[in-house]
C-alpha cells in the first residue's frame, strides 16, 4: 500500500451480478467480503425470471448493507411473462429492490418471437416507470428497435427525471450510445473493457462522458482481463474502473468518485446514514474497537478475506468513526478486561483517532491493547519511533503480527501494500517500541506446515513476547 493510499479503496459499486448463480451457492458471504476489500460496497443482483427474481430479493434480505435487488423478466422468457407479471410487480415493491430488470431484446438468441419481446419489453418499462424504479436493460443486436422503445416511453411519469435505467454490457456503437443517454438512460461497462480484443469497444468507452457511465461485472460471467474464462465476481469491478480511469485519463479515486455518484443516482441510493458495522464490539471479556476497514496487509489467512465480520458482529464498515463515536460507543469501560483497538482494519493508519480514545480510556483507568501489522509508520512516511511516542502512557501493550521470521514468507503469507519494505519496518517497529518501554507481544497464526519456532525466536532476540494464534480457515 502505498502512502498515497492512506484513504479507503475508491468507493465502487457493481451494478450489475448475479450472486444468485449455483456457482456462488454457498460462498455469498466470502464473495462479499473480497468485494468489500476491494472497495465495492454495494453490488446489484439481477432477476432474469420469476424464480431468480424471488432469490435476489431473497439476497438483499439476508445482506441489506452490500446487496441490492433487481426483478424482471428478460427476453429470453418473455413468453412466460404473462404469467408471471403480477407478482413481478410485487417482488418490486419489496425493501431492497432498487430497479427493474433485466429486460430488454435480444435478436441475437431470439429465444422469443421479436414482437412479444418487444410487447413484454415496453409493459415493463411502463410498470417499472408506474412504481418508481429505473430499469436494466439488456439489449443484443436489437438497438434500433430498443431505442425506439425509449422514444416510445420517454414522456412517462414515474421518476422524478433521469436516470431512468442503464443499457447493461453494451454492445451498440456510439450513435446508439449517445441517443440513449440523450433518452436519458447510462451505459453499463464491464469486464469486456479489459479484453485484449476489444479496441473499439474501449474506443467507444473513451468517447463517452464518464458521467454517463455506471461499471459492472455482470458476474459470473464476463471476467475481466486476468481472470477472462474463469468465474467472475463483484470485486472484479476494480479492474474495469481502472481501465475506464485510464481511458478517461484520470486517477481510481476520481473515477470510482464519478461513476459511484452516477451509481447511487440511477438506484436513488442515499449516502449511509450510519457507519454500517459495528464500532465496537464484545468478544469473551474483552471489548474491541473497530476505527477502520483500511489495512496494509492483505494476509493469506485473514478473516475479512471470507468473512463481513466477525463473533456474530459486522465489522466492514461504510464510513470511518471519529474518536467521539468511538467513545460514545464504548459507554463504561470497566466491566471489560482489555479495551483493544482490532476491527478489521490496521489501526495505526489514525493514530489521532486511536490517541485521543485511548488518552480517554487510560483517565478511566483501562488497560488498552492495540493489535497492529506494525507498518502503518511506513504508510504514514513517518518513523515507528515518531508514531510511538504519542502513545506513551496510553497504552499498556502492542500486539504485533509477525507472522513470519524472514522478508521472503512474510511477503508470502502477509501480502504487504508497501512490498520488500513491510518486513524491516515490521522489525524497526518492534525495536522501537520496546526501546520506549512498551508491553510488546508478537504474534503469529498456527498455519498448516509454518514452523513457529524461528518466529518465537526472532520476536525474543528482539526484546518481545510471542503468542501463537489459532488457524481459522472458515
Amino acid at each position: 500500500m502505498s502512502r498515497a493510499n492512506l484513504a479507503p479503496a475508491p468507493e465502487l459499486v457493481d451494478t450489475h451480478t448475479h450472486l444468485d448463480d449455483p456457482r456462488f451457492e454457498g460462498r455469498t458471504e466470502a464473495v462479499l467480503a473480497r468485494a468489500r476489500a476491494a472497495g465495492v460496497h454495494r453490488v446489484v443482483t439481477i432477476g432474469i425470471n420469476l424464480a431468480t427474481s424471488r432469490r435476489a430479493v431473497k439476497l438483499a434480505g439476508e445482506y441489506p448493507l452490500d446487496v441490492s435487488a433487481a426483478v424482471g423478466i428478460m427476453p429470453h422468457d418473455a413468453d412466460t411473462y404473462q404469467n408471471v407479471k403480477k407478482e413481478i410487480e410485487e417482488l418490486s415493491k419489496e425493501p431492497g429492490v432498487v430497479a427493474w430488470g433485466e429486460i430488454g431484446l435480444d435478436y441475437h438468441r431470439d429465444r422469443a418471437p421479436r414482437e412479444v419481446q418487444r410487447d413484454v419489453f415496453l409493459d415493463q418499462l411502463k410498470r417499472s416507470r408506474a412504481v418508481g424504479l429505473p430499469a436494466i436493460i439488456h439489449c443484443r443486436e436489437a438497438h434500433a428497435d430498443l431505442l425506439e422503445c425509449l422514444e416510445e416511453v420517454k414522456d412517462l411519469p414515474g421518476l422524478k427525471g433521469p436516470p431512468y435505467g442503464v443499457l447493461h454490457c453494451f454492445s451498440g456503437d456510439e450513435r446508439e450510445a449517445r441517443r440513449a443517454i440523450e433518452l436519458g438512460y447510462l451505459i453499463g461497462i464491464g469486464g469486456v473493457v479489459t479484453f485484449q480484443n476489444a479496441r473499439s469497444f474501449r474506443e467507444l468507452v473513451r468517447g463517452l462522458p464518464l458521467e454517463s457511465l455506471v461499471l459492472e461485472t455482470d458476474s459470473p460471467y464476463l471476467a475481466p482481463h486476468p481472470h477472462r474464462g474463469k468465474r467472475n465476481e463483484p470485486a472484479y469491478v476494480r479492474l474495469v474502473a481502472e481501465r475506464v480511469a485510464e481511458l478517461h485519463g484520470t486517477g481510481l479515486e476520481e473515477a470510482a468518485r464519478i461513476t459511484t455518484a452516477t451509481a447511487r443516482r440511477l438506484f436513488r441510493l442515499g449516502e449511509p446514514e450510519d457507519f454500517g458495522a459495528a464500532v465496537v464490539y464484545p468478544l469473551g471479556r474483552n471489548l474491541y474497537l473497530n476505527p477502520t476497514s483500511h489495512c496494509t496487509n492483505d494476509c493469506t489467512f485473514c478473516v475479512r478475506r471470507h468473512k463481513l465480520g466477525l463473533g456474530g458482529w459486522r465489522l466492514w464498515l461504510d464510513r470511518e468513526p471519529a474518536a467521539g463515536d468511538i467513545i460514545g460507543a464504548i459507554g463504561d469501560p470497566s466491566p471489560y478486561n482489555e479495551i483493544v483497538f482490532c476491527g478489521f482494519g490496521e489501526p495505526l493508519l489514525r493514530p489521532e483517532v486511536v490517541v485521543e480514545v485511548a488518552c480517554w480510556l487510560s483517565e478511566r483507568g483501562a488497560r488498552v491493547r492495540v493489535n497492529t501489522n506494525g507498518t502503518a509508520h511506513l504508510a504514514r512516511g513517518v518513523s515507528a519511533a515518531s508514531l510511538l511516542q504519542g502513545l506513551r502512557g496510553l497504552v499498556n501493550e502492542l500486539a504485533v503480527s509477525l507472522n513470519a521470521a524472514d522478508a521472503e514468507e512474510y511477503g508470502k503469507l502477509c501480502r504487504p501494500g508497501e512490498g520488500d519494505a513491510a518486513f524491516p519496518a515490521v522489525l524497526d517497529f518492534i525495536r522501537a517500541a520496546v526501546a520506549l518501554g512498551f508491553e510488546v507481544t508478537c504474534s503469529a497464526v498456527a498455519l498448516p506446515g509454518l514452523d513457529l519456532a524461528p518466529i518465537e525466536d526472532l520476536a525474543a532476540e528482539l526484546g518481545a513476547g510471542f503468542r501463537k494464534r489459532t488457524h481459522r480457515p472458515d
